[in-house]
């Protein structure tokens, strides 16, 4: 029975690479604009149980970006079923991800994840309405548009309702000063970090392309209603804590009110609203949409959300404070090993006055500056005394445990200043425009494990004492010393090697999203984009009056 135990031991320790790691190749293929041969590669690294949502995901964005919408749809819609928010953690999977690493649980996704998903279903209905030719199917088409939109609603209002708004960030900012302390006083065993800041708390972007789905469908009042709801967001809040530009503020506001325009409001409120909201340049814009026009939209989803990477901590203990201390395993010169410090001390450095005083107890007055480059969780001598009947004690101090947590190198968006030109087919001028990022879903994803940060130590923690007093048990128990001895090497040679973090993500997203609306008088048109030197052409097109036309552009570079 002892060896058994022993043989099922050593195989929950067996690890494996980084999510990053595994698709790779099939990523470098999709970076490079070969999303047919990225398709096939990750079709193989993905088919298995613990990583069917991704299957689903990655495959289902490969697919738009191909063209085959209705696929793209087939399979988006299945990872929509499997991303369900309040879905049931099956307690096997659970207790197997525990007891080896998180990448052998099933992967469930992210609220941005779960949200994009109807993002991409919408804009493969708009692309099928274009190609119909029936117009029966063309409003069955724009219909189906709008239930995803929709769907984007009342996945952002679930959201919303689970975490604190801009508004409520504002009035803990501006709260008396003794509310201001006892929330001080709360954050001693949190790591002294408001991570409220960094929550995915709603998507003004999602909004805005909500508004844009009812104007499509000339459900004018309605797509005011989103279009002002995007607007404040981005005013609030979203675009200060996302990098973005005012002026992507000042857009959504032009598009509520070309609205009221054509709602029925009066000219009063109108220009009311222009003379708050919008900058002249913005008014100047706001007059060259006049009546009869038709319009070209350019959604430009540029580049690939970053990936996560895998940081080491080494576990060790502290008898004199009654503490475990972690701290990064980092060689110090490469950039690597600079945003792991970097990550580390933004993240999880002690920086709370309990941790403050444990380290200055551990070691004088250097042990309080070293805190920067530490985290210490305080278990105080009656869970001391515990750890000690269990021998964990020991444990810690005669071996060196790993622990491994998700985070983010540093990465830059492209800035580039992209440009919409076109060659009229009647000889006429039309007028250049330039785009605006409206969203960076890169930023996104960073601020959300910034926010998951205290959670994820935690329970790697956990499982990396579990798992070594596994090992420590199993090699105590044997009587032949030498025996001991040698399965004691081995457990902590393979627990401290298949230590593992969960690093997955949805890697085929874009890392931002620019937006381009041109206002034209009705006619043929060949649109030419322009970005970093490159040119993406949209072929001949006829434009209608008093309609929209979406050129949704993937740009892997």
């Amino acid at each position: 029975m002892k060896w058994i135990l022993l043989c099922l031991n050593l195989a929950l320790l067996s690890g494996c690479a980084t999510y990053q790691e595994s698709i790779s190749e099939g990523l470098t293929q999709a970076k490079a604009g070969d999303w047919n041969a990225a398709e096939s590669t990750l079709e193989g690294v993905l088919n298995n149980s613990q990583d069917q949502l991704l299957y689903y995901l990655e495959i289902g964005a490969l697919a738009q970006n191909q063209g085959d919408y209705e696929r793209s749809n087939i399979l988006l819609e299945q990872a929509e079923t499997l991303s369900d928010t309040f879905l049931q953690d099956n307690f096997s999977n659970r207790s197997w991800a525990l007891l080896s690493n998180p990448r052998q649980g099933d992967y469930k996704g992210s609220g941005l994840e779960r949200v994009y998903i109807s993002y991409l279903k919408s804009l493969n209905y708009l692309a099928l309405a274009e190609q119909a030719t029936i117009s029966t199917e063309k409003l069955k088409l724009h219909d189906a548009a709008l239930v995803e939109a929709r769907r984007i609603d009342i996945k952002l209002n679930e959201i919303r309702a689970q975490n604190p708004s801009y508004q409520d960030l504002d009035e803990k900012e501006n709260q008396a000063f003794y509310l201001k302390a006892l929330n001080w006083l709360g954050d001693f065993y949190t790591g002294g970090r408001d991570t409220d800041k960094f929550l995915y708390r709603d998507d003004a972007w999602g909004r805005y392309m909500e508004g844009l789905q009812y104007e499509i469908s000339q459900e004018y009042d309605d797509a005011r209603i989103s279009y002002q709801k995007a607007a404040e967001l981005y005013e609030n809040g979203y675009a200060k804590q996302y990098d973005l530009s005012g002026l992507t503020a000042e857009r959504a506001w032009l598009d509520v009110i070309r609205m009221m325009k054509k709602g029925g409001f009066s000219q009063s409120e109108i220009d009311t609203m222009a003379e708050n909201k919008l900058s002249s340049d913005m008014r100047n814009t706001l007059a060259q949409y006049q009546s009869g026009q038709s319009e070209l939209v350019v959604l430009e989803n540029q580049g690939f959300i970053p990936h996560k990477n895998e940081m080491t901590l080494l576990l060790y203990a502290s008898p004199r404070s009654y503490s475990l201390v972690l701290e990064p395993l980092h060689n110090g010169g490469r950039k690597e090993d600079n945003d792991i410090f970097r990550w580390f001390t933004m993240v999880y450095a002690d920086i709370n006055p309990l941790n403050l005083i444990a380290n200055y107890k551990a070691g004088g007055a250097w042990g309080t500056v070293s805190g920067v480059f530490t985290k210490r969780v305080i278990l105080g001598p009656a869970v001391w005394q515990q750890l000690n009947a269990l021998s964990v004690d020991d444990l810690l101090t005669t071996r060196a445990i790993r622990v491994t947590v998700p985070y983010y190198p540093r990465f830059t968006l492209d800035n580039a200043q992209p440009h919409l030109s076109f060659a009229t087919h009647d000889g006429t001028t039309a007028p250049l425009s330039s785009g605006l990022r409206m969203t960076s879903l890169a930023d996104i994803a960073l601020q959300e494990q910034l926010a998951q940060g205290q959670r994820d130590i935690y329970e790697g923690l956990i499982r990396e004492l579990l798992r070594s007093y596994l090992a420590y048990q199993l090699a105590a128990n044997v009587k032949d010393e030498g025996a001991s001895l040698l399965l004691g090497i081995l457990g902590q040679v393979a627990v401290f090697a298949s230590s593992a973090a969960d690093t997955r993500n949805w890697l085929t997203l874009p890392a931002q999203i620019r937006l381009t609306r041109t206002p034209l008088a009705p006619g043929k048109y060949s649109p030419e984009y322009k970005v970093n030197n490159k040119r993406f052409a949209l072929g001949d097109v006829s434009l209608e009056a008093n309609k929209i036309k979406v050129w949704n552009l993937r740009n892997p570079h």
